[in-house]
């Protein structure tokens, strides 16, 4: 048999120099990484060097029936297939597990020997008799469950990067169909898996994670031995890259020339492993009894129609004497489990009974956790309710907000603390209800410090409404005339109105102990706020500052000092006037310009001076600044103002300048012309023809009157009355209005002027 090699011997020694001398021989290295391992694994005498020789057409050594059923390979060897040509299979076949002369303890070596094949080969076979799916050991999964543990734990393997083909492979098959059969064999491995203690990396780890299960059934050797060639050659054919239902994959692996020292190096961690040598054989009935009865235990306690009705109870309630019922609950299910694992090993008993008390707990912990937040929301509800009145109360009885609201704290916390020793406390349990009651108490300081945050808030929102209606009226007066100085007076009434509403905010707030700095930050709120109010009805009022000009310019123009109208009389001088009307107007316009700081040493007459340069020969007005001299016909920013603070950039001062201007031009021309219709009309004369009628037609009068004193005497005295009462009736300026109004209101006071001059 020069074509197969002994890779491991019976007392577990890697043979080197053959493995060396195996790989040179069949050329590896000239294979580079297209080839394939194929080993196989099962109990002893189960056919496995069968299998391989009629699949792989290998010559190992085969159980011969007529001598008796015993061990036939012994170690690990080696051979590649003759009959599949497509691509170099190297196959391996392993020692029995389960044979008789290793003895029942000795299992290391199978152990060694099965991880050995899991780590090297790309296609693990697993040979099982079909009348075995369903046991626990014949199936092998003693064996399998401890490969794999160790294997995540020697090797490490990423999920999905190199995944093994395990096949299990279902010898002398019966009629029960092969899905039926799988789905028992799957089922089992899903159990196996998630029983097997894991790295903490690989917890919630699948077993397809890492392997590709795959299963093929092939008839009895004997009694159907022509079925069971075909099968043999229809499973030969899913080892070809191209066959059907293929089990070559295209995994990383190393090339041939490092085969053998790659399996030299897998075979010596394997054995320096202490954890494959496992318990012997009554420590390991100890392990599956004791799991059995741990199960069994758990299976009765989730049955317990207590523990049923339990959990629908705390589902909406509390549960009076919840702790008590639990407690007896459990300790029922660990004095089941003790009086049946007594007869078995101590630390395994002890062991699983402590796995039990943790499943128990775990199982508890949700029913558990839903009673303590019952308890801890009645408590909140009530301590909520407490609260409220003490808001409404503003502490009554107790003080202050703050002294009410710790002391409803104190009781709720001793409410829970009560009600957690009578009900929720489960003995021999580490809930001892100080992480409950501290979790309460937080949620306590939570509420306290919200309710207070929003009364704070409210309060807050309250005083910056009245902040707003005491600031409107004086801010909008000020703002209607923008006299000279009205910034400081705009500031001076922005800090008294937040002093005004602070005082009463610290007032209603006395029972929230504020800290310092909390009532420094609230004053500095309400005068923030009231600065930014006053700006906003600035930022208003720059947007009308051209109609404020015009109303500013008719005031100062068309009335005069006592605020009548003026009737633009011989005497008056419009450009004068209209010089200072123009001058008023172009303040509003620099007042409404730029926001100035409360400290703008320049508030009195402002950084913009107002100079309207013109008369009857010049129509150009300018803006110059005091300080700069600055031209604003070309300036196209405010030197040295922040533009946070800018309400009109030069160039709308000029726009808006000029506009103003045409309105003002207008209004001054009006009035000189109703000044000079005024002049003509006083000054007119009667015609010549009137004078001649009159020295004729009353010439006679006229000499009657001259020749007699007292004629002449009546005559004056009426004509110095009747001058006298037209002054005093002031005819020019009433008629200016019209001849319908000057009747109306000469009428109404013809009498008291004739009472006056008859006075005088």
């Amino acid at each position: 048999m020069a074509d197969i090699v002994q890779v491991i011997n019976g007392e577990g020694q890697f043979e080197e120099a053959s493995v060396q001398q195996f790989v040179e021989a069949n050329d590896l290295a000239a294979c580079k990484t297209n080839y394939q391992v194929v080993a196989i694994m099962g109990p002893q005498s189960s056919g496995k060097s069968t299998l391989l020789n009629y699949v792989f057409g290998t010559n190992f050594t085969m159980m011969d029936a007529m001598a008796g059923r015993g061990q036939t390979t012994k170690g690990i060897w080696m051979s590649k297939s003759p009959k599949v040509t497509e691509t170099t299979v190297l196959v391996m076949d392993l020692e029995g597990s389960d044979g008789r002369e290793r003895g029942e303890d000795d299992t290391n070596f199978e152990r060694q020997s099965a991880l050995f094949a899991l780590s090297v080969a790309d296609v693990l076979l697993v040979n099982i008799w079909c009348h075995d799916i369903g046991r626990e050991h014949g199936s092998g999964k003693p064996l399998l469950k401890t490969i794999f543990q160790v294997n995540l734990k020697l090797f490490a393997p990423e999920p999905d990067r190199k995944r093994s083909v395990l096949l299990f492979v279902i010898r002398d098959k019966t009629r029960t169909p092969l899905p039926k059969l799988v789905e028992v064999l799957e089922a089992d491995l899903d159990r196996m898996w998630d029983a097997i203690a894991k790295p903490q990396k690989y917890e919630g780890s699948k077993l397809t994670d890492f392997f590709e299960v795959q299963y093929a059934a092939l008839s009895h050797f004997e009694e159907r031995y022509e079925d069971f060639q075909a099968d043999a050659v229809h499973l030969r054919r899913r080892f070809s890259p191209d066959g059907e239902e293929s089990l070559i994959r295209g995994d990383e692996k190393l090339p041939g020339d490092a085969f053998a020292l790659s399996i030299r190096n897998i075979w010596d961690v394997i054995r320096a492993q202490k954890d494959l040598n496992l318990p012997a054989h009554k420590v390991m009935v100890a392990n599956i009894r004791c799991q059995e009865i741990l199960e069994d235990q758990l299976k009765a306690f989730a049955e317990d129609q207590a523990w049923t009705m339990l959990q629908e109870a705390s589902s909406c309630c509390v549960v009076e004497g919840f702790g008590r019922r639990a407690h007896s609950l459990i300790d029922s299910c660990v004095v089941g489990y003790q009086a049946e694992a007594r007869y078995f090993d101590t630390h395994v008993r002890e062991a699983k009974l402590a796995e039990l008390q943790q499943r128990l707990l775990a199982a508890l912990q949700p029913v558990y956790q839903s009673q303590v937040a019952a308890q801890q929301a009645a408590v909140l509800a009530a301590f909520d309710k407490d609260l409220k009145l003490a808001v409404v109360e503003g502490g009554g009885r107790r003080g202050s907000f703050m002294a009410a609201a710790a002391a409803c704290r104190t009781e709720a916390v001793q409410t829970f603390d009560t009600a957690f020793v009578q009900h929720l406390q489960i003995e021999g349990t580490p809930w001892d209800g100080a992480e409950e009651s501290a979790a309460l108490a937080e949620a306590l300081d939570g509420r306290i410090a919200e309710v207070r945050n929003r009364q704070i808030l409210l309060a807050t929102e309250r005083a910056e409404q009245q902040l707003a209606s005491l600031l409107s009226g004086p801010v909008i007066g000020l703002l209607e005339t923008c006299e000279p100085g009205v910034w400081p007076r705009l500031y001076a009434v922005c800090g008294e109105a937040a002093s005004t509403v602070d005082k009463e905010l610290m007032q209603a707030l006395a029972g929230y102990e504020l800290e310092r700095k909390e009532a420094e930050g609230l004053s500095q709120r309400l005068q923030q706020k009231a600065s930014n109010n006053m700006q906003n009805h600035v930022r208003e009022a720059a947007l009308t500052r051209l109609s404020r000009m015009k109303d500013r310019f008719t005031d100062m123009f068309s009335l005069d000092d006592k605020k009548a109208p003026r009737m633009w009389g011989a005497g008056d001088d419009i450009p004068a006037i209209a010089q200072r009307a123009r001058l008023a107007a172009a303040n509003v316009l620099s007042q409404l310009a730029v926001i100035r700081a409360p400290d703008d040493q320049a508030n009195g007459q402002g950084a913009v001076h107002r100079r309207a340069v013109g008369t009857e020969t010049r129509n150009q007005d300018v803006l110059r600044l005091s300080n700069s001299g600055l031209d604003l016909l070309s300036a196209a920013t405010w030197p040295g103002v922040d533009a946070s603070r800018v309400l009109l950039q030069p160039h709308d001062v000029r726009t808006t300048w000029r506009e103003f201007m045409s309105y003002s031009n207008v209004v001054v021309q009006q009035a000189l012309s109703t000044q000079q219709a005024n002049r003509l009309a006083n000054n007119r004369l009667p015609p010549l023809w009137a004078l001649a009628a009159m020295l004729v037609l009353g010439w006679n009068e006229a000499m009657a009157i001259l020749f007699n004193p007292l004629y002449l005497l009546v005559v004056v005295v009426a004509l110095l009355f009747l001058r006298s009462l037209y002054l005093e009736l002031d005819v020019e300026r009433e008629m200016a209005a019209g001849p319908l109004p000057g009747a109306l209101r000469l009428s109404s006071k013809f009498l008291p002027a004739c009472k006056s001059v008859s006075a005088q």
